[in-house]
């Protein structure tokens, strides 16, 4: 009979121990489920990553953290390339809906960041911000080079990195001091077997001509130049298209802008504020 207490006292112990856990584990999933309200991930350090040719997609728990019933009016994003769904407008107080978010990775790397707003109709309460954080890993990293950096190094600077437009303001007697640098480079894994590789680069233009040169860490530095560094430019404002083919399968063709403006006046005006890396 004390055997048989004695196990019964046992079973006992272990199913509180056992309940013990298993509500340690709601509480805990319960309070995460909280934490993540109206963002993807608690904090930025915890971002989830996808290959730049893969969309970032993610449904978000939405809270309506008013005492009042509220209609979502308006959805704003800062980023216009978002795709935004929200299952419901109508929310009760402490009402939950959620909500779809679709954005594209394509030429970006590294940690990334969007700023979503849903306005009210009622002009009474603020509204709902939500955060969503991710990172990229991207096939090729194209970066701005400035005329003091390493070509060999990325840019630290992240305003530096990720640059697929370049503008460029000279007199039309001074194309010698047309030049950019543009440095491709692929982070670790996303290299080809037999190494990053420029095959050709099309340009229909005459202002400019690209020469690639491979570097000894595996990247590729492109330098832009003027095609005739002493000759004299045509005045005017050139909007033009620079294709620049790979040996990466999953990024064949980079596609870069290039804004050049020829005039006496150069240097004398602000450039798109839109574009800061105007001067790499």
């Amino acid at each position: 009979m004390v055997a048989i207490a004695r196990s019964i006292v046992m079973r006992s112990l272990v199913l509180l121990a056992t309940y013990a856990l298993v509500s340690c584990a709601l509480v805990t999933t319960a309070h995460r489920a909280i934490a993540v309200d109206n963002a993807n991930v608690d904090s930025a350090d915890q971002a989830p990553e996808v290959r730049e040719n893969t969309p970032f997609k993610a449904t978000i728990p939405i809270l309506n953290t008013n005492d009042r019933a509220v209609r979502v009016k308006l959805i704003d994003s800062t980023c216009t390339c978002t795709k935004l769904e929200l299952k419901d407008h109508f929310l009760l107080p402490q009402g939950r809906t959620s909500l779809d978010i679709d954005i594209p990775s394509t030429n970006r790397s590294g940690p990334q960041s969007v700023h979503i707003s849903l306005f009210l109709s009622d002009p009474e309460y603020q509204p709902i911000e939500i955060d969503v954080w991710w990172k990229v890993r991207a096939c090729i990293q194209v970066d701005a080079i400035g005329p003091r950096e390493d070509p060999l190094e990325r840019p630290a600077d992240k305003a530096w990195q990720d640059i697929y437009r370049y503008v460029a303001d000279e007199r039309p007697d001074e194309l010698n001091r047309l030049r950019k640098r543009i440095r491709l480079s692929c982070p670790e894994g996303e290299a080809p077997a037999d190494g990053l590789k420029v095959s050709s680069i099309e340009y229909p233009g005459t202002i400019w001509k690209f020469t690639p040169v491979a570097q000894p860490n595996g990247s590729v530095l492109i330098v832009a130049s003027a095609r005739d560094e002493g000759g004299t430019g045509v005045e005017g404002e050139y909007h033009e298209k620079v294709l620049v083919h790979t040996n990466h399968p999953d990024k064949p063709v980079i596609e870069l802008k290039f804004t050049t403006i020829l005039s006496k006046d150069a240097g004398r005006r602000a450039l798109d504020p839109m574009n800061p890396m105007g001067g790499p």
